[in-house]
């Protein structure tokens, strides 16, 4: 028969666990600010596709129910909303007003009036209604809106076909995502 032992030394000193929680503070003050940077860059491109797909949601509606729909930005207030046109020529709200994320502790992520470059063929200033006709085409023509977080900015442009895109700007340089 054998017999079990217990050591009565097993386990770690104070100062072995001093020296584990003082590393991991040290590992946890590193990680927490590219943590933060990283969530923030995640919840701007999610607010950047979201307002994609909802273009792409009322560019779709207006061509398959043969009339039209427009986006409305509210740019200083940052919001959007998707409206119907009703056959008496008024329009109707067809969603919740949407707004943009706050941020990671109110990052800053906003619509911007205006961007001191431009995707190809856009222009510079945000467009604050793009309105579809019938077939799904932008009525006042190529349509943009641009967006900003910290130091990177964004996007969303429609072309004169409907075809909705967004864009980052990189080193000064317009790249479609």
């Amino acid at each position: 028969m054998h017999r079990f032992l217990l050591n009565r030394n097993s386990g770690f000193s104070l100062v072995e666990l001093l020296i584990l929680l003082s590393m991991a503070a040290v590992a946890s003050a590193f990680s927490i600010p590219i943590l933060t940077s990283a969530m923030q860059e995640m919840q701007t491109q999610a607010d950047v596709k979201s307002i994609a797909t909802t273009m792409t949601y009322a560019r779709m509606s207006a061509a398959s129910q043969l009339t039209r729909y427009r986006m409305t930005f509210e740019l200083g207030n940052n919001r959007w909303s998707v409206s119907k046109r009703n056959p008496d020529g008024t329009y109707t709200v067809q969603q919740a007003t949407n707004e943009l994320s706050n941020g990671i502790a109110r990052g800053g992520i906003t619509f911007k009036a205006e961007s001191g470059s431009a995707p190809p063929d856009f222009p510079t200033e945000s467009s604050t209604m793009i309105t579809f006709n019938s077939r799904g085409v932008p009525m006042e023509g190529a349509g943009v809106v641009y967006l900003s977080s910290e130091n990177v900015d964004y996007a969303i442009s429609v072309s004169l076909a409907g075809k909705v895109q967004f864009w980052r700007n990189q080193d000064g340089q317009w790249i479609a995502k």
